[in-house]
Order: structure tokens, then sequence, then C-alpha cells
């Protein structure tokens, strides 16, 4: 199932409300990256943990087998573990997934709703 399927099936088809929920996720996601990229130049490892798990958790209505999901996961789970040596690594693979993820759907949001007009 893809993310937006996934999503689709979560607000039951409706594509309006699925615009709400992205707009609060892409307004939220940046904040919790801060957060993560913050903590992890400040060596805390519980900040990273509690940070990842949060933008995963909002992530999880995206699907758990998308690359955001599972990279959030990672730096959980590295925040957790205490050890933040690829931590910035792990951190700017997440950014670039969560930015692909976005442009992707909005694209196929603008399009879908170019149909409706």
């Amino acid at each position: 199932m893809t993310i937006l399927q996934h999503l689709l099936a979560t607000v039951e088809g409706d594509w309006q409300l699925l615009e709400e929920v992205m707009e609060l996720y892409f307004t939220d996601a940046p904040q919790q990256l801060q957060r993560i990229r913050h903590a992890i130049e400040r060596n805390d490892p519980l900040e990273v943990r509690e940070a990842a798990h949060s933008l995963k958790g909002a992530t999880g209505a995206f699907g758990k087998d998308n690359e955001v999901f599972q990279l959030a996961f990672t730096l959980e789970q590295t925040g957790q573990s205490g050890q933040l040596d690829q931590a910035m690594e792990r951190y700017q693979q997440l950014e670039t997934a969560l930015k692909q993820m976005e442009q992707s759907l909005r694209h196929t949001i603008a399009k879908h709703m170019e149909g409706k007009r």
C-alpha cells in the first residue's frame, strides 16, 4: 500500500480531510526535526529519543513501511542507546526523506484536485 493509499484509507477517502491532516503534519514535522537536530548538537540522547518518537508517532498515519517512519524509528533507538555517533547522518537522511515525501504527496493531491475542477 502506498503512503497515499494508506492516508486515504485513514481518512475514509475524504480528500479534504486528507489535505487538512497533511497540513497539520507538515507544519509539525519540521519542528520535530529541529528538536532532533538541536538534541544531537547538544549530545542529548534522551531528547533525540523523545523528539524522534514524537515524529515517528505522527508519521504512523502515513503507514509504517515508509522511509520517514523507519528513519525516525532508527533515531529513536539511537537516542535510547545513547550512542549518537551516526545520529547526524541519520538526521540528514530523515530530513531529505521528509522533504521528498511532502513534495510527492503535495504533487499527487494537486493533480487530483485539478482533475476535480
